[in-house]
């Protein structure tokens, strides 16, 4: 089902018109399927796209000549390309007889609308620059002449591009925003003399992409799903932005409705070249309500330049066309040809500690009222032989509000003073549906992952904390590492641990796994046990706020554990590490009331594709213009998918459009089971042994379980979940071999069988069993732990990590009665499982 066909509430998935470059988190590719994976996500991302538009206006003049001299050999090649028509329309190896079918030259598998499409496609996958394009163009126009564009201009002209982006201009002297056409800027203290060109030359300028075409076309050509929406209930369960309690606020207020849809943006600088100070500001945003919306980030807008945006006028256009399409929305039509009209409200803004201020105009975290959602005052403490702005835990804060803050905004401008640590007003106040407060959420990704943990990481390792008790020094340090380097990570996890003295080269993907995963085994006997306790309950804490469902009444607690890691910090490291990322642990619970699990608010999908604006840079020249561009060409190539209709094109031609948009390699040999599983590989016979047989007359419920037919395989795929035994695993550095069951038992994989199992009994059995996947298991026991416990704040018992026991006892599971994969990690004399958190946040 299309995504048009159902008025935008419930879509199915199909790889080929979603985003190009889409990625899954498992390694394997299955021929004729959806099901893919890998290692590191790394390997997933284009390392460059084709320089497309607006290259510089010398540059498109001086091609006019050539350009238009090409025109009338493209025309030559028409009749020649019609002759052969006739000739091909008879096939029968994948496109249907009643489609039109003109090959782009006599004999081709594809029409010509095809060809481009394939053309694009290859550029994008392969980051042409525009001389690489042109030289492939002046190539292809030697073997066949006047069948595809000679020139990259024309090539151009042929691709379907959403509404060109616009040029927003600043006056050089005062920075105030130039209206279209003027000749001096408006501001009457200024008056400078406006020059387009030195503008363009000096990078004052930042470019706007409409946000409503991008839209439509996502309505219109995307298959996508959404969260569904529980008509104003709350649930017991927090899981997704749709059940959380401002989204059921705004929906009981009638501010939004059923059928509309919330919009996530972020802004953030990008620095570019390690040899320059300039950096790009893209404003970039989301659908809240689609799932695995990491891969459907639209871009509003870009500064780049070195001096910081004018942010007035880079949010201006954007702020503009967000009340527009919150009062009258984008109408687009669906698959049935209906027009429908989409409300979109913006709703969260997800930032670093930097950017959020100057989005709010507001002081900055290093003032005395610097926080974005209380009004704690913070105080200047000695470190080091300077003061540093702190924030100790303090109770009975009072809280900021929308109201508030209009007030002080207004007073501010007035009296021309701070009020509260407000500037003045913000253009964002004008959003509807946006709270000034409550929808800035303290990202996790930059205020825990590359904050706090990052940060404890440093204080320990620093040569100035010799001395003190929580000091690392050379030979914990590696010991340490040794324990992270033995460690192997399922490939649901993106990236494998990597040593400590490499952390200044860490992502923030790494510290996720570091906090989550491995701090506690690899740190236990090394920190004292004090400062151990006080890290598990940072590392608790954002595992229970990372699940995909969170109980409502479970928040208190890890409230109050997040609340006590705060208290804690003053206690074991000093007041003067209060830092203001350490403060904003005590707003982070109040956002996932508001919003859902941390994950669904985190900037990790934004910087994702910041890392792809990046790659999309292949000079010094017209940077912005360069990344708008190949952008808008990025979003726009499912469109000419589908206006090409590649999937009823041969399947020679459908496949090798679709190795053009991923990387993932292809597994042919494989098994697509009755009950959802693939197995993968050529299978092995053999009998199973007495303990396997138990098992599955425990598991069924009956003795003497009756076997048609058995075939054992060292890899499995579920779900989109790569699963593999124990023997296949020890060879690679990735372990996929231990999971966590429904029902709390932990395992690791010894045998993975594809089965015909019958129970009815009957000694003259006729039955026609179904193959099922069977995962047989060597239990592993869970030992009671003191260190993972906190009664004071509800923890009385933790699997983040749990400590386990070996045993040789089998145990049989279906697949579907596996409930995560786990991190193994073997801390002698202790034996540690966590299982991972499944997110779709990406790397």
């Amino acid at each position: 089902m299309s995504g048009a066909e159902n008025g935008g509430l419930n879509y199915g998935e199909n790889r080929l018109y979603n985003n190009p470059f889409d990625t899954d988190t498992e390694s394997e590719l299955v021929e004729g399927s959806e099901y893919g994976s890998s290692d590191d996500p790394d390997e997933f991302q284009p390392d460059d796209i084709q320089e497309n538009l607006h290259n510089g206006v010398e540059g498109n003049n001086a091609g006019v000549a050539e350009n238009n001299a090409g025109v009338a050999e493209n025309n030559a090649g028409v009749a020649e390309n019609n002759a052969g028509v006739a000739e091909n329309m008879d096939y029968d190896d994948g496109v249907p007889h009643e489609m039109e079918f003109e090959p782009v030259i006599p004999g081709a598998q594809m029409t010509r609308d095809q060809a481009i499409l394939i053309l694009a496609a290859y550029s994008l996958r392969h980051h042409m620059t525009s001389v690489a394009m042109q030289d492939l163009l002046s190539f292809l126009k030697l073997l066949q002449p006047g069948a595809l564009p000679s020139t990259k201009f024309l090539f151009d002209k042929e691709l379907d591009k959403i509404e060109n982006s616009r040029y927003i201009f600043c006056c050089l002297k005062c920075g105030a925003r130039v209206p279209d056409g003027s000749t001096h800027c408006v501001v009457d203290e200024c008056r400078h003399e406006f020059n387009k060109k030195e503008s363009l030359c000096k990078g004052n300028f930042c470019i706007y992409i409409p946000i409503v075409q991008q839209l439509k076309d996502f309505f219109e050509n995307h298959e996508y799903t959404t969260f569904p929406k529980n008509d104003k209930k709350e649930t017991d369960y927090l899981s997704h932005v749709c059940n959380s309690d401002y989204y059921l606020k705004q929906l009981r207020e009638g501010k939004i409705s059923q059928d509309d849809f919330t919009l996530i943006f972020n802004v953030d600088g990008v620095p570019l070249f390690s040899a320059s100070k300039a950096s790009m500001t893209p404003i970039q945003c989301a659908l809240l309500e689609v799932k695995n919306t990491r891969s459907h980030v639209f871009m509003c807008g870009m500064w780049f330049r070195a001096e910081k945006p004018n942010i007035d006028v880079l949010l201006e256009p954007f702020v503009d066309k967000c009340c527009t399409l919150s009062e009258t929305g984008v109408q687009w039509t669906n698959s049935l040809g209906v027009q429908v009209v989409t409300k979109v409200h913006p709703f969260v803004c997800t930032s670093d500690a930097v950017a959020r201020p100057v989005l709010r105009n507001c002081q900055q975290f290093n003032g005395y009222f610097g926080c974005d959602w209380c009004l704690q005052r913070g105080r200047y403490v000695p470190k080091e032989g300077g003061n540093v702005m702190c924030y100790p835990y303090q109770t009975d804060v009072v809280r900021r509000v929308k109201e508030g803050y209009e007030q002080d905004a207004l007073r501010a401008v007035r009296e021309g003073n701070l009020v509260n640590g407000v500037k003045g007003p913000s253009l964002l106040s004008l959003l509807p549906t946006f709270d000034i407060v409550e929808s800035f959420v303290p990202d996790y990704m930059h205020s825990v992952l590359l904050g706090v943990i990052q940060f404890l990481v440093n204080l320990w390792l620093d040569s100035k904390s010799g001395g003190k008790a929580y000091h690392i020094d050379h030979d914990d340090l590696a010991k340490v590492n040794r324990r992270l380097l033995k460690i192997k990570a399922p490939s649901g996890i993106a990236r494998a641990p990597r040593s400590l003295e490499e952390r200044k080269h860490w992502k923030a993907t790494e510290w996720r796994n570091f906090l989550l995963y491995y701090s506690i085994p690899v740190l236990t006997g090394v920190l004292p046990r004090p400062h151990i306790q006080h890290l598990f309950l940072l590392s608790n804490s954002i595992n229970l706020l990372l699940q995909d469902k969170i109980p409502r009444d479970s928040l208190v607690n890890i409230d109050l554990a997040l609340c006590k890691f705060v208290i804690g910090m003053e206690d074991l490291y000093g007041e003067e590490n209060c830092t203001f990322n350490v403060h904003q642990l005590t707003h982070l619970v109040g956002s996932v009331r508001n919003y859902g699990p941390i994950s669904n608010v985190s900037a990790f999908m934004f910087e994702s594709n910041n890392g792809r604006l990046k790659k999309m840079v292949s000079g010094t020249h017209h940077i912005p213009s360069q990344i708008a561009g190949k952008f808008i060409l990025w979003r726009n190539l499912p469109v000419m998918a589908k206006k090409c209709q590649i999937q009823q094109a041969r399947i020679t031609v459908l496949n090798l459009y679709e190795h053009l948009l991923t990387t993932k390699r292809k597994v042919r040999i494989s098994v697509h089971i009755n009950d959802g599983s693939v197995a993968l590989g050529r299978p092995k016979t053999r009998d199973l042994d007495a303990g396997e047989l138990l098992a599955l007359d425990t598991l069924f419920g009956v003795i003497d379980v009756r076997i048609h037919k058995v075939d054992f395989y060292k890899k499995v795929l579920f779900d989109g979940i790569v699963y593999q035994s124990s023997s296949y695993c020890a060879g690679y550095k990735r372990d996929n071999s231990v999971v966590l069951t429904n029902n709390g038992t932990y395992g690791r994989i010894t045998e993975m069988v594809v089965v015909e199992v019958c129970i009815c009994g009957n000694e003259l059995c006729e039955c026609d069993p179904q193959p099922e996947c069977i995962v047989f298991l060597k239990e592993l026991t869970v030992r009671s732990s003191r260190l993972f416990t906190d009664r004071q704040v509800g923890i009385t018992k933790s699997r983040f990590p749990a400590t386990v026991t070996e045993t040789n006892r089998t145990i049989a599971f279906r697949l579907s009665d596996v409930h995560r994969k786990c991190v193994l990690m073997r801390i002698v004399p202790s034996l540690y499982a966590a299982p991972i958190i499944k997110t779709e946040e990406g790397d």
